[in-house]
């Protein structure tokens, strides 16, 4: 199954993900060296987590030594969005063995779900007729493509964790507070990112402001509780706006 033609398929497919995890990964390291955290924890986390969203979260609490409750809520919080991807991914797997979709799972991020989840649905239509649950579906070939994005991203990714940490040693003093301030408006658009067009950078934008004022009443928990409120005002909104 690995280094298939099917495999390296999707290893040239992920391309663009790893184009887009370099800078990621990078600051990612950056900030987990800035916050205390030792090279061998920075690839621990990357490999273990595999989540750019959650390892950021939890970061700063983390190497405060806050509560269990506050990092799992983060983390969790971030990290439920991949339920529904693995829903929607799994009709295409059809047929392979539970042993072996247990490891995959580990791979499947936003970037990761999305290409293979796209060449899934259009070789599906492409052959038209019956729905996905009658369509005579190649699950060990689908599967061989996902695991060459996911896989190779993965990669990516830890590495680029790595990197960063090392590069960060000779960044100033101070380089990281940048990427704690867009954090939460980060976060806050990771909840409603289905959303389009003036939406999603209004919520944003709405977020980066009210951490401000929030962080100061709580630094523990303000940013978490802020990008909570925005998000589900701003979804409430969307909501709202498209029933009328």
């Amino acid at each position: 199954m690995l280094f298939s033609p099917r495999f390296r398929q999707g290893a040239k497919a992920a391309i663009p993900i790893w184009i887009a995890f370099v800078p990621s990964s990078l600051a990612w390291g950056i900030a987990a060296q800035a916050h205390g955290f030792h090279l061998g924890e920075v690839i621990l986390m990357s490999a273990w987590v595999y989540s750019g969203p959650a390892q950021f979260a939890v970061l700063a609490p983390i190497a405060a030594e806050k509560s269990s409750l506050q990092i799992l809520l983060a983390a969790s919080l971030m990290n439920l969005r991949f339920l529904p991807m693995s829903t929607a991914l799994a009709p295409y797997f059809r047929g392979v063995r539970l042993w072996r979709l247990l490891p995959a799972a580990h791979f499947i991020v936003a970037s990761s779900f999305v290409i293979p989840y796209l060449r899934f649905r259009q070789e599906f239509e492409s052959r038209g007729g019956a729905t996905i649950d009658q369509a005579p579906i190649d699950g060990q070939n689908n599967l061989s493509f996902f695991l060459g994005v996911g896989i190779t991203s993965f990669l990516v990714w830890v590495v680029g964790t790595g990197v960063g940490h090392e590069v960060a040693q000779g960044l100033p003093g101070g380089f990281e507070e940048g990427l704690k301030f867009i954090l939460p408006g980060y976060f806050a658009g990771l909840l409603v990112i289905d959303m389009r067009g003036r939406v999603l950078p209004l919520i944003c934008l709405a977020t980066l402001v009210a951490t401000i004022p929030a962080t100061l009443l709580s630094p523990d928990w303000g940013w978490i509780a802020t990008a909570i409120v925005v998000a589900t005002v701003g979804w409430s909104l969307e909501q709202w706006m498209k029933r009328a």
